[in-house]
């Protein structure tokens, strides 16, 4: 066995004696212990040790016989694997097309040529780089191209140089490693920090990968190397990777007919318009609209979306279109509302089995599908209002974007003249006739290549097999919102509105019902009566509202909210004017403070008393005997003098 020296080592390795000596005493390489002539260690590491290239390279320097193990375990001349000519790139079935022709051409010209095979082959070889200088050929090249065809090896027709470097890098193993544990995370750091970070790492760790290659290696091997799947799942997270990556279920339309399904969701207006008040403001659209044809059928402009107007598009839908089958709706409170939608997943275990109302899409015969939470993929119904932005808002003049970067330049001089701000109303009915008008008359662009050319309208009609319809008096129950379940009291029932209480009752319910459990159906336009059922959802009766308040500030729910919220603004505003009229130097002195220090000031301000004359009266008695001072007569009683001395005495 030869032993080398850690000098020689490190000559073999092209790294410093250190590094050796460093990595010999942790372990990493191993080596045999002695003590020099000036009692000091030396490390000798067997040759074994040392990688078969550098046992060559040491072998060979000092002219010594390479042992037949050593030269068996050199690996073989790489032979080409077998390969069909459908297996190659387009590339590489171009040029191995390319030098079959040529080899035909060179064994037609050597036949018919008077010169002798060589010679000829000379000249054949002169006369295509003539014809194609930029082909690389020489008479070898020739020989080993039709060798390799003879032998069926179509990969010896390619030309390989440089390909022994494709897919492979100059940064190691290692070092790539760990340069994928800082570049993989959601911190998302750049290429060059990573690189930093990994130096740091193999300074402390392995050295022996230093330095590292530079940029433009990691840059590539990062554009190349890293799966896009694996990138955004570990630079932007699991939801990023579902939403752009993920396998997801492809709907098909062929088979669906109109009002089968309709998808509803709420949109903000890119548009300021002005309301009653002035208020400068943005609307908002809740829609419906038909999954087959895509026709919008219901809509309701409204200044924030809530339950009561999903409520309202739908009816305007179902009056014009019909009953839907299902609707597909997100997770937004306007839709998973116990007595709208149900309130679907947000429903707690611990009231899952309590009686509960059936709500308005259930007693309309509504199936409701909800997407999977924080799913972009559900969200079909964002491309058509892309289309409202697109092709509605942006026809306003106080069209303001998506976004500061979409702002036109112009907005700001437009919204100095409030002439140029359209009102509520107007841009109300103004999307109400465009959505219904235009938007359905649009051509159809849906998935079904069969309605291609058609109308979004006429798509509609063709596939309407059944339309559901209800008389406006049973939609009107249908769609009647529901209150929780209630005992009734001495008050009857209640529904609370804007934080207030309204009470309904009469005799007949107190006298029937008096503590049992019900609840109740009303109109949010008509809030006067209330339609009373018990938990069997059997109709008891129709109460009356007892609160004055509902006979004078009209009967609707939004009518009523604004009603209290205008009492309430009044009191807080009476009040800010009760205090207004303080006197702010007072502080905190109370009014008893006041009057005591007003006593004060006037006592100090007090004289004494001067009468003339100073009586004393007792009730029901004769006047006593009168003793005569020098200026003032005074009445003496004797004998409460005399009984007042027998006292003392005793």
């Amino acid at each position: 066995m030869i032993y080398l020296t850690v000098k020689e080592v490190a000559e073999l390795k092209g790294c410093s004696s250190q590094y050796i000596k460093k990595i010999v005493l942790e372990g990493l390489l191993k080596s045999e212990v002695s003590v020099n002539q000036n009692n000091r260690k030396k490390y000798l590491i067997p040759i074994s040790e040392l990688s078969t290239h550098e046992q060559l390279k040491y072998y060979k320097s000092h002219n010594i016989e390479i042992p037949e193990e050593l030269l068996a375990g050199r690996k073989p001349k790489a032979q080409h694997p077998h390969k069909e000519f459908d297996e190659f790139t387009a590339e590489q079935r171009e040029e191995i097309a390319e030098w079959i022709r040529i080899i035909k051409a060179w064994d037609e010209y050597c036949a018919k040529s008077k010169l002798q095979k060589v010679p000829a082959t000379e000249k054949f070889v002169q006369l295509q780089k003539v014809a194609n200088p930029e082909l690389n050929i020489s008479k070898g090249i020739l020989y080993r191209k039709k060798a390799a065809l003879k032998a069926d090896d179509l990969a010896g027709l390619i030309d390989n140089r440089g390909s022994w470097k494709k897919g492979t890098s100059s940064i190691p193993d290692v070092a790539w490693e760990c340069f994928l544990y800082f570049y993989l995370d959601e911190a998302q750091h750049p290429i060059n920090a990573c690189i930093d970070y990994t130096r740091m790492w193999l300074e402390d760790k392995a050295p022996q990968y230093l330095p590292l290659p530079d940029y433009s290696s990691f840059y590539r091997k990062v554009q190349t190397a890293i799966p896009k799947p694996l990138e955004i799942m570990g630079r932007e997270g699991m939801k990023a990777f579902q939403d752009r990556c993920g396998t997801y279920i492809r709907r098909t339309y062929e088979g669906m007919v109109s009002n089968e399904w309709w998808i509803a969701d709420n949109h903000t207006f890119d548009v300021q318009t002005k309301g009653e008040n002035g208020e400068i403001h943005r609307l908002y659209l809740t829609a419906f609209f038909d999954a087959r044809s895509g026709i919008f059928t219901g809509c309701y402009v409204t200044n924030a979306p809530s339950s009561q107007a999903t409520l309202i598009a739908l009816r305007k839908g179902i009056l014009k279109y019909g009953i839907p089958q299902n609707i597909y709706v997100d997770n937004g409170r306007e839709f998973l509302t116990r007595d709208v939608g149900g309130l679907g997943h947000r429903q707690k275990k611990s009231t899952k089995n309590d009686f509960t109302p059936p709500p308005v899409f259930e007693r309309l015969g509504i199936k409701m599908t909800n997407a999977i939470v924080r799913n972009a993929k559900a969200k079909i119904i964002e491309r058509r209002f892309r289309d409202v932005k697109d092709r509605l808002s942006r026809l306003f003049p106080t069209y303001t974007g998506g976004n500061v970067v979409e702002r036109p330049e112009r907005l700001k001089k437009v919204m100095k003249d409030s002439d140029n701000i359209p009102t509520d109303d107007e841009f109300t009915k103004a999307v109400e006739n465009i959505l219904e008008y235009y938007f359905n008359e649009q051509s159809y662009s849906g998935a079904v290549s069969a309605d291609s050319g058609k109308t979004r309208m006429q798509v509609y009609k063709e596939n309407l097999h059944e339309q559901r319809i209800a008389s406006e008096f049973d939609l009107n129950l249908m769609l009647m919102r529901s209150t929780r379940t209630q005992k009734v009291g001495r008050r009857g029932v209640h529904i609370m509105v804007a934080g207030e209480q309204i009470d309904y009752f009469n005799d007949e319910l107190k006298a029937n019902y008096f503590g049992q459990s019900v609840y109740c159906r009303y109109d949010p336009e008509n809030m006067s009566t209330v339609r009373v059922y018990d938990l069997k959802d059997n109709y008891l009766m129709t109460v009356p509202a007892d609160n004055d308040a509902v006979r004078e500030y009209g009967a609707s729910r939004d009518e009523l909210a604004v009603a209290i919220r205008k009492t309430k603004s009044f009191e807080k505003l009476t009040a800010q004017q009760l205090k207004a009229t303080a006197i702010t130097s007072l502080g905190k002195k109370t009014a008893l403070e006041l009057v005591l220090a007003a006593a004060e000031a006037n006592k100090a301000k007090s004289e004494e008393l001067k009468p003339k004359i100073i009586s004393i009266h007792r009730a029901d008695e004769e006047p006593a005997e009168m003793a005569v001072g020098q200026n003032n007569v005074v009445k003496i009683d004797k004998a409460k003098m005399i009984r007042n001395i027998e006292q003392r005495e005793e």
